[in-house]
């Protein structure tokens, strides 16, 4: 019996449209309306280095305004 390597992969948002939450390296602007709008619901978290800390972000019902979770 052999034992294989477990091998954790990734796809773009783009691919998988089932993700619920997606990393970005840029934190996203809230004052601007989203261009193009994103599925309502979708979160989306911002990792700052400097701070070591996460924010978590949710699209509106609109589609296009992103909102931060408190």
């Amino acid at each position: 019996m052999a034992i294989n390597p477990s091998s954790l992969t990734s796809q773009a948002i783009s691919a998988n449209t089932d993700t619920t939450i997606e990393l970005v390296f840029v934190e996203p602007e809230i004052r601007f309306p989203l261009d193009p709008p994103q599925p309502p619901g979708k979160m989306i978290a911002f990792y700052n280095g400097a701070t070591d800390l996460m924010t978590l972000y949710v699209v509106g019902y609109s589609g296009t305004r992103l909102y931060r979770v408190v």
